[in-house]
């Protein structure tokens, strides 16, 4: 865990109940913020959860990013709160498979998710710090795939190399403001789908492998230090960046038989 003091005191994560969202919401928690934890997981099972990660200091919000409706609504409930200082963006999916294999339904729920919902929440997010002369932060987790192609996630990296576009906009309109936007790019992280298939699938893990010089999966703690480091008084002069946190898998493109 990150021994850096925290520049902000109440920050909301979105996709909080994830596999990395956990790690972050329980590392903020442990340095001290107060966190407001975002998912579409529900809320009894939501609240159980953030009882054993985050016990104190937190609060919880069901919501689907991808909704319009929701997104008016979440910044409604976000109002009876003391309003968030900074936001991870964390929230979104992947759908594996070459992109021919891949239908319109899959396509705009990633894009959806990973991007067009994100635009909309910086949107609302930076519009409130505005109004109310806030100096806040928003952290985008993004991806090393957002410029390196992995064989079967392409609307995923697309999506990712979108986010990167958004956070460097965000961060380059609203500077005059005090409004910084800064960016995470983990590399494979120990956690759902790649989990699975790194041991349980013997090809996969022998391309995952021979892609990462470190020779093994990113701890989802790896992930959450960086997002600390980021929220730090030590980053206080980071906006547009990019922290590639990968293990070196994007170093150098994968020889043809390392995509097979």
């Amino acid at each position: 865990m990150s021994n850096e003091t925290l520049s902000f005191t109440t920050i909301a994560v979105t996709g909080a109940l994830g596999g990395i969202g956990r790690e972050v919401v329980s590392t903020l928690h442990q340095l001290g913020a107060h966190v407001i934890a975002i998912d579409v997981v529900e809320s009894n099972t939501a609240e159980d959860v953030l009882r054993e990660i985050a016990p104190k200091r937190s609060k919880y919000i069901c919501t689907d990013l991808t909704n319009d409706g929701a997104l008016e609504d979440l910044q409604t409930s976000l109002a009876k709160f003391t309003y968030p200082d900074a936001l991870i963006a964390l929230a979104g999916i992947v759908v594996s498979g070459d992109l021919v294999e891949q239908t319109n339904s899959n396509i705009d729920q990633v894009l959806n998710t990973n991007l067009v919902s994100q635009i909309k929440l910086s949107r609302d997010f930076v519009n409130h710090w505005k109004l109310h002369k806030i100096k806040g932060q928003i952290i985008y987790v993004s991806s090393w795939v957002d410029h390196v192609p992995w064989p079967g996630i392409t609307p995923y990296a697309s999506s990712k190399a979108g986010l990167n576009a958004l956070a460097r906009g965000v961060a380059r309109e609203n500077a005059k403001y005090g409004i910084r936007a800064n960016i995470v790019s983990p590399g494979i992280v120990d956690v759902g789908m790649a989990a699975k298939q790194w041991r349980e699938e013997p090809d996969y893990k022998a391309r995952a492998n021979r892609a990462i010089p470190l020779g093994r999966l990113q701890k989802p703690q790896e992930v959450a230090n960086g997002i600390a480091f980021l929220l730090s008084k030590g980053a206080e002069y980071m906006t547009g960046s990019n922290l590639l946190i990968d293990g070196g898998a994007s170093l150098y493109p994968m020889d043809p038989e390392e995509a097979d």
